[in-house]
């Protein structure tokens, strides 16, 4: 099946709704996908309503925007989202980065930076802030907006209380999800990959994004083996938030879509 399992909407800091992610999805040849906005599901119901509706296989997400050291992403799949004890966390987690984003706010203002966003607002995330940068013409694309202000070397960026990954994958867990560690090249780089992947295992950690459009052959080996050495089932997503060119696919193992309740091109909820 040709699968992206990390989709991003209006929900949180994509371009598109969950009725356009959809359309997108099936419009790329896609059969698979997941909508994985960043701590919230608040896109999800409108999107699996659209999958059925086109006749796409679709799994439940979240992306939680956790931090340790640095920051360190956790996809969850097929979580019980609609259960209000799961929201009410997602909900612990967006008062996290609203309060992040009060800080960028006050540290722009600063730099003397001044835009017209709602930095606190739902679903604001740094790519939001980045994009509006762009916009107002301090930087001349997001890269520098992360070099320049909200990246770690950034002059606007917020240390504060973060979920950690240990929190993020006992929440996902204890809701009946799937626990993925995402887009794990930079743990590569740093040489931490086994040291996250030993601590979180015990308490839930399910799966490996291997996958993802800055893997190389070599990476995408060595995620493999590492996934093995773990017993952790493989996925993979374009990280798509909608203003990039970003076609890309996976072919899954039948293990990881028995995980995900993937059958014949059905979800099984």
């Amino acid at each position: 099946m040709r699968a992206d399992l990390h989709l991003h909407t209006t929900a949180s800091d994509g371009l598109k709704t969950p009725t356009e992610i959809v359309g997108w999805a099936k419009d790329s040849g896609l059969e698979l996908i997941a909508v994985t906005d960043h701590d919230t599901v608040a896109g999800v119901a409108e999107a699996a309503e659209c999958a059925r509706e086109v006749g796409l296989a679709f799994s439940a997400g979240i992306e939680i925007s956790a931090h340790s050291n640095s920051e360190i992403h956790v996809l969850g799949y097929d979580m019980d989202y609609t259960n209000p004890d799961f929201l009410a966390e997602v909900e612990k987690i967006k008062d996290m980065r609203k309060s992040r984003n009060a800080v960028i706010e006050q540290k722009l203002k600063l730099c003397g930076v001044s835009l017209d966003i709602e930095f606190c607002a739902d679903g604001v995330g740094r790519m939001n802030i980045a994009r509006e940068l762009l916009r107002a013409g301090y930087v001349s694309d997001i890269q520098e907006a992360f070099d320049k202000y909200l990246g770690p070397k950034g002059a606007a960026y917020a240390e504060t209380r973060r979920t950690s990954p240990l929190e993020a994958v006992k929440l996902i867990s204890a809701f009946g999800g799937k626990a993925v560690l995402a887009h794990p090249k930079k743990y590569l780089a740093e040489k931490t990959l086994d040291m996250l992947l030993s601590g979180l295992k015990p308490f839930g950690l399910k799966g490996l994004e291997v996958y993802y459009p800055k893997h190389t052959a070599d990476d995408i080996a060595t995620l493999m083996a590492a996934a093995r050495r773990y017993g952790l089932f493989l996925t993979g997503g374009s990280d798509y938030h909608g203003e990039e060119d970003k076609r890309f696919f996976c072919e899954l193992p039948p293990v990881t879509l028995k995980a995900l309740g993937v059958t014949s091109g059905k979800h099984e909820a």
